[in-house]
Formats: structure tokens, sequence, C-alpha cells
């Protein structure tokens, strides 16, 4: 965590580039002191030296006058640079002898390294960002995929400020409900029980956008896809399709598959979890059994499942009841093996989506992908909605937990007066969510994440 008792007087630098050796290292030297330090080991040459905004070709000299670098120089003469201080950015050759060397005769003439996230602070402190942009900017460092950038910049349309209005509203109504209650004490009962349901519904609503945050921020949690189908019918053909490389073992042999075998992939932009399950059927086989049984637990958890169908031997009883018993979670049937000579197409009885092709052969897969593009992009559309930063998520949180504390009191039958006051507590929470955000919550939930150069 970054300390606050930090002084603003210090010459801080830091590498801001990549792990040596890289092919250019930038170091970058902030604070009081910047151009006089740098004139004591920088050498233009052409023009001299000098305070003044520029871009230097050089000579990176120690102070004894043993050269270490030819380099190109940035300065930056405050106010107008990253830190609002007067800053100096060398870009040297990315060789590990050539920075040790920089960092030594920088630390020789007076300038400290800088902590994590201390070039931002200062550029906090001087106004040059606020809270808000840095809380962004923090967010940025952890995103992985095109839809983690989306996330992060979708906040400046007012998204979360919205909702934020929306759930006031809902509490309210929520006040008026309770304030019936102390008014007409033999409604209680009544009002109690209707009190719980919209309780219910603001501890769903809060805890999905927190958990919107909690997705961003770990990738461990990825949303799954599940293959599931009867032996031979192609399930790991198209896993290993899906791949793009040869993952799952491929065999005429049935139950080849006795585990559930995991890769991610990205869709859309969007990472995903993919597995391919065991083969149901009937077997005497133990390992083979307890396969079957881990696949159809990955299938009840899965976002999207397919149910991959031998288009030569047709739909069984068996997928029939499977396609019932998950209907309503998004699905889509692949009718494989189109290729072959004794292939048939689908009952027209079917009332799931079904693409015809082949994993193999001149028939391709083109149509399956695009069938579960259309879904994964109608499940994305479907949990559309604002991402809080670090903060608006834990300030969130809190309004959840003091939902919870409602819902205990109504629960317990606690006199509808201190039911009403605990809710505008929550309304007061509530408000702070989207508030003004404080130079101490900066300094505990976001320095932490960042890297030292920034």
């Amino acid at each position: 965590m970054l300390r606050k008792n930090l002084s603003l007087e210090d010459t801080i630098f830091a590498l801001t580039t990549g792990t040596l050796p890289t092919a250019v290292a930038v170091l970058k030297l902030s604070g009081p002191e910047a151009f006089s330090i740098a004139d004591k080991l920088f050498v233009p040459s052409r023009e001299p030296f000098s305070k003044t905004r520029n871009i230097w070709f050089g000579d990176l000299h120690c102070v004894d006058g043993k050269k270490i670098d030819d380099i190109v120089a940035l300065s930056f003469v405050g106010p107008n640079s990253h830190s609002g201080d007067d800053t100096i950015e060398f870009h040297c050759h990315g060789s590990v002898a050539i920075i040790r060397a920089l960092e030594k005769e920088l630390l020789f003439l007076g300038a400290r390294p800088a902590e994590r996230g201390e070039f931002s602070y200062r550029s906090l402190l001087n106004g040059k960002q606020t809270p808000a942009d840095l809380e962004n900017l923090a967010d940025l460092f952890k995103a992985v995929h095109s839809v983690d950038l989306e996330a992060v910049y979708s906040r400046r349309d007012g998204g979360l400020e919205r909702k934020v209005n929306d759930l006031r509203a809902q509490m309210i109504k929520l006040q008026a409900v309770l304030d019936t209650a102390v008014d007409f004490a033999e409604e209680y009962s009544a009002v109690s029980e209707q009190a719980e349901q919209q309780i219910d519904k603001l501890i769903h609503e809060c805890s999905e956008v927190t958990q919107r945050y909690s997705r961003f921020k770990s990738s461990k949690a990825l949303p799954k896809i599940a293959l599931v189908g009867r032996p031979n019918a192609g399930k790991s053909s198209l896993f290993n399709s899906m791949l793009g490389r040869y993952r799952a073992i491929v065999s005429a042999e049935a139950g080849t598959t006795r585990d559930v075998i995991e890769e991610q992939i990205e869709i859309l932009g969007s990472p995903w979890m993919i597995a391919d399950t065991a083969g149901i059927r009937s077997t005497p086989n133990e390992i083979e059994k307890q396969g079957i049984e881990l696949g159809a637990a990955f299938l009840s958890s899965a976002s999207i499942w397919i149910l991959v169908v031998d288009g030569t031997q047709g739909i069984t009883e068996d997928e029939r009841l499977l396609l019932k018993k998950f209907e309503s979670s998004p699905h889509l049937i692949f009718w494989n093996k189109k290729d072959r000579s004794d292939w048939s197409q689908e009952p027209k009885e079917l009332s799931s989506i079904t693409v015809q092709g082949s994993v193999l052969g001149d028939k391709g897969i083109e149509p399956f992908w695009l069938a579960l593009e259309n879904q994964v992009e109608a499940l994305r559309l479907s949990h559309m909605g604002p991402t809080p930063t670090a903060i608006q998520s834990a300030r969130l949180e809190g309004v959840t937990e003091t939902l919870k504390v409602l819902k205990s009191q109504v629960s317990m039958g606690i006199p509808p007066e201190i039911l009403a006051e605990t809710n505008r507590k929550v309304m007061v929470k509530l408000e702070n969510v989207v508030g003004k955000v404080e130079v101490d919550e900066v300094l505990g939930r976001i320095f932490s994440d960042f890297c030292i150069g920034k």
C-alpha cells in the first residue's frame, strides 16, 4: 500500500517498461530536481540541455564521465506532465547493465526509487487526475480481454448512476410500506411479508452488480460451455476443433473420455471454459460411470450446453430426456457427421436450435460457430449492466449487508419504527455508492494494484 506521508519534495525514479532485457527501456525521473539531476548525466548531441519541453538525442554518462549509453530523452516541464512535476524520461537500450548503471547514478545524485503507484499519486495530488480516473486506470491494468476494456470505458455512460437511482426508488417504496406498519400496527404481518419480498429483490439486484466487478477482477470463475452426448457422437472431435488443436483423445472405441476435460477459449472477445464430458450411456465400468456423473454436474452449472448428436444414428430417448430436463438453459444441438452417406436429417419436432454439419470432412462447422456466437451474444446482452469500480463495489457490498440486517429484523418482528430507520441508513449508504471518493480510499484500494513505474 502507498504511504500517505511520502514527501512531494523528493525526486523519484522508476523503470516504466517491462522486465529486462528488452529492446527499449524507459526510466522516468520526476520531481523538483529532475532537470538538475538530468543535466549532470545527459549531454545532448546538438543544443545545450535546458529546462524546456523537448525531445533530445545524446549521450548518457556517469558523473565521472564514463559513458553509459546513446539515448533519447524526453523532457516535460511541470505542471504539463503526467504527474504535474518536472519529468525526464530516459529512453535507453533495454540492457540490465545500462539500467543498473543509470539507477546507481540517480541514487548518488539524491533521487530515490518510486513506490508502487507514486507517480499517479502525485498526479492525483497535483490535480492532473481524479480518483475516478485512477480507479479506471487501475482496472485497465486488470483487463485481459476486449470485453474487460468495454466494461471500464462503459462507466462513462452513467449506467451505474441510473441503477443506483432505480434501487433508491425501490427503497423509497419500501420506506412507504414500513411507514404503513408504523401507522397501522394491525397490518404488521401483511406488511412484513411484502417488505421481505422487496428486500430480497434489492439484495439480489445489488449482488448482481457487485458480482460483475468480481468477474471482471478475476477470470477464475469463467462461464462454461459443456459438450454432452452419447459416446462416439463427435464431442471430443468438436472439442478439439473449437480449440484449434488436438487436446482430447479421439477413438472409435466407445467411452474414451472418462473424465471432464476443460480448456479456455475466447468467443467474441470474452473468455469461456469449454468442457468435454464423458459420453452418456449405461455402463458397468465404475470409472466411466463416475465420469458420466461428473459430466452431468458440469451440464447443470454450464452457461451454455451443446448436445452433439450422431446424425447417422439419430436422437435417442436418453437425449430427448436430457433436452427436456435442461430445455430452459441456453443450448443448441449439433447434428454431426453430415459428411457420411448414412447421415439423416434431424426430426422436425425438435424445438431446440439445431445446426447440421460435420467436424470432419468438407461439410465443416461454420454454421455451428455462427449459432454458438449468437448464443454467447444473447447471453451477454441478458447480463449487460454497469460494472462498478473497486470502491463502488465495496460500498455496494455495504448496502447489501445492511439490507440483510433489515431482512433479519423483519423476520424477528422488530418494531416497524426501527425497521424504517434501518432502511433510511440503507438509502444513505446507497447514495454514497456513486458519491465522492476520498484520497484515503484510493490509497487503500487502488494503488496496491499499480506497478512501480506508474
